[in-house]
């Protein structure tokens, strides 16, 4: 006689009793022991038991929900909520932990704050501390560089020096904001009627030293810098007899003249090549001391032609006080030569010159790390030539000199390859890009600083106010520059085109206003 097969029976929990009857059975069959089909066996950790667990099979697909396109893509969005859908922001950036620095503006992303400061990035996202300013008229360059170079720079304690070439309502652009913040502006005029620099000045030594200076800190000194305007005078490279009679009677000239007690000037250099002591030639030995007396003849004409007509009244007098205590004056130095032609060696000879004189000055103070901004607006002025060799070495020594130079540039694809300019704006370690209207320029400014493919429609299509910023090995992003009322007023550009200036504020904003 068969036996009967014994039969559990297993009351059901609260739990159960509310649970659906297919999921019951299975559960019920797992305690069992019995093999549903679309289950795996495990082994129990420790008792070498097999412990069947539970694998939800493949869906099947019904036809009458097929129909009425259950499995299909729904067109429209379905309803979320933030808490959801925060997982699908996958683009949120990490929020950056520094917290030094001069504030540029709103991350358009993230709308977080940036800063863009040269000085707080030097060491951990950039090498070198220049920056160079790219974009068309218009888009908002010159209220980028007045309100984070120069105002939230003064404001963080720094100095900051202004080569203001762009004329607006018969001066410089930056004389209403040199004014509104009680600093002089230095004018530069042909013939005398404004302020003078000096080539020869005592500020700037013969070979670059500086007693207390840091050692190998040497910016370019006299003899560099008048072979440099020479050079560019005479429109030809002067060949080693000339540079020898040249550095021949620069050091008698300023042996003389420290003797006088006075300044040496270029036309005692150029009276000097032209008529030598006999004693200036002892140098080049017994053989070439008479020969040597007519070596310095061209380069002396030159020098005489620049002090009589071309830089008269600019570099060939001695320097005005308000130049030699610019910098113990005011925390904003404001050297205005926009009244000074762009065809001829006037604007690029002084622009050098103050670039040196300043080095020089730094050089001299490099012990005190004062940190210094150098402004330079219509770069290319001072890219070209000799004398732009000159400059360009000076920027070589920023690190040590703690001077940042902020160039500007727009239509960087009318540069040739090679052109100096081109040189000056690949040497910067901060790069702020404004919008460019031709494609041309984009895809130059994209090739230039090796961005993302893709950048140049980025370029075309930002807006005035936003920029693309790229500061040393940092991923390029985008910035939405921000201004007070206060810094409006005293960065507006378009006045002389549209005839409303802002009014200006009637009170001065607190110490850490703008910032």
């Amino acid at each position: 006689m068969p036996k009967k097969r014994r039969h559990t029976t297993i009351s059901a929990t609260p739990g159960e009793q509310t649970e659906p009857p297919q999921r019951r059975r299975i559960r019920r069959k797992i305690l069992h022991g019995h093999d549903i089909g679309t289950s795996n066996e495990t082994i129990g950790a420790g008792s070498g038991t097999r412990v069947p667990v539970s694998r939800r099979g493949t869906p099947r697909r019904r036809r009458i929900l097929d129909r009425y396109g259950w499995y299909e893509v729904r067109a429209e969005g379905g309803w979320t909520s933030t808490r959801q859908g925060e997982a699908w922001n996958l683009a949120t950036n990490r929020r950056r932990t520094q917290q030094e620095g001069v504030l540029a503006g709103l991350n358009t992303i993230s709308q977080e704050l940036e800063i863009v400061d040269p000085f707080t990035a030097y060491g951990t996202d950039t090498s070198g501390i220049n920056v160079v300013v790219i974009g068309d008229i218009g888009r908002g360059k010159s209220s980028w560089i007045k309100t984070v170079s120069v105002l939230r720079q003064l404001v963080a304690g720094r100095q900051v020096v202004v080569l203001d070439r762009k004329p607006q309502a018969g001066v410089g652009e930056y004389t209403a904001l040199a004014t509104g913040l009680g600093a002089e502006s230095i004018r530069f005029r042909i013939g005398g009627a404004g302020a003078c620099l000096n080539l020869l000045d005592p500020a700037i030594s013969r070979g670059g030293d500086h007693d207390y200076g840091l050692e190998g800190v040497v910016p370019a000194g006299q003899e560099a810098l008048v072979l440099a305007v020479l050079t560019d005078a005479m429109s030809r490279t002067l060949d080693e007899k000339e540079k020898a009679a040249v550095g021949a009677a620069l050091a008698a000239v300023n042996t003389y003249a420290h003797a006088a007690g006075r300044e040496p000037v270029i036309r005692d250099l150029a009276m000097r090549l032209l008529d030598p002591e006999p004693t200036d030639t002892i140098g080049f030995g017994s053989r070439w001391n008479q020969r040597a007396l007519e070596w310095g003849v061209e380069p002396g004409l030159a020098l005489l032609r620049l002090a009589d007509r071309d830089l008269r009244g600019l570099v060939d007098a001695p320097t005005s006080p308000a130049v030699r205590d610019a910098l113990e004056t005011h925390p904003l130095v404001h050297f205005d030569v926009s009244a000074l032609p762009t065809d001829g060696p006037a604007l690029r000879v002084v622009m050098t010159a103050a670039n040196t004189w300043l080095a020089n000055r730094l050089a001299a103070r490099s012990s005190r790390y004062q940190q210094t901004i150098l402004v330079v607006e219509e770069g290319w002025h001072v890219a070209g030539g000799s004398t732009g060799e000159v400059f360009r070495a000076n920027l070589k020594l920023s690190r040590g000199l703690g001077l940042s130079t902020v160039s500007a540039f727009h239509h960087p694809a009318d540069q040739p390859s090679d052109s100096p300019a081109r040189a000056l704006m690949a040497e910067a370690s901060i790069v702020v890009l404004f919008g460019q209207s031709r494609a041309d320029d984009a895809t130059e400014t994209a090739r230039l600083y090796r961005l993302p493919a893709g950048t140049e429609d980025t370029l075309m299509q930002l807006g005035r106010g936003q920029a693309l910023v790229k500061i040393g090995s940092r991923d390029p992003f985008l910035l939405t520059h921000i201004r007070s009322p206060w810094e409006i007023a005293l960065t507006d550009t378009d006045a002389a085109i549209t005839g409303e200036p802002h009014p200006a504020p009637q009170t001065e904003p607190s110490e850490g206003s703008g910032s």
